[in-house]
């Protein structure tokens, strides 16, 4: 849930703050089911690959094993430094940059968000959904796991599935026509997965 993003790097302080003080509760300390089970299920095909907002998340080593080809992006120094070593030895890119600043040289094949949407203030939500857009290739998958907290302040804040599907609407984006079921989160929050796919 490292996260994310001001251009005054008030939000990029906190988050550095907390990987310092160790006060990051939503951290699984393994592989995310759902990933896991997209991968296993093939959903997930190895292509270029976006996570943003990683943290010291097990994630973008398991896409890097599975053969992606993995750029990860985060604004906490901690973060990327985590990052860096863990994914030593493979061909995964770790870029320090922030959220609303990144533009890579190319669109994404997909992206994995598990933490990186719930962690931003919900003002922000519309101005990160359309930077998620513009970083897919058309037909690109975005690979997503909506927070639901239950709480109105945050982070992690509440993603709400109704506030999601008009976040992320058509014309640019295409819901799956079964929903996953959630998923238990430790912290004592679930988490819908979802794959939505860019129009």
């Amino acid at each position: 849930m490292s996260g994310t993003v001001s251009t005054s790097g008030t939000i990029a302080l906190d988050w550095e703050a907390r990987f310092a003080a160790g006060t990051t509760p939503w951290e699984r300390g393994a592989v995310h089911p759902a990933l896991a089970a997209w991968l296993a299920a093939g959903t997930l095909s190895p292509g270029r690959i976006l996570v943003p907002g990683a943290g010291r998340g097990a994630e973008p080593l398991a896409l890097a094993r599975a053969g992606f080809a993995v750029s990860v992006v985060d604004v906490a120094p901690r973060s990327v430094a985590f990052q860096r070593e863990a994914l030593a030895g493979t061909a995964a890119e770790v870029v320090e940059a922030d959220l609303f600043a990144y533009a890579p040289a190319a669109p994404f094949d997909a992206i994995y968000d598990q933490t990186c949407l719930c962690a931003l203030p919900p003002a922000t939500w519309s101005r990160y959904a359309a930077r998620l857009a513009g970083w897919l290739r058309p037909g690109g998958v975005l690979a997503v796991l909506f927070m639901q907290s239950g709480k109105h302040d945050g982070p992690p804040f509440h993603c709400a599935e109704p506030a999601m599907r008009a976040l992320f609407a058509a014309p640019a984006w295409a819901w799956p026509d079964t929903p996953a079921p959630p998923i238990p989160h430790p912290a004592g929050f679930t988490e819908l997965p979802v794959l939505l796919r860019r129009i």
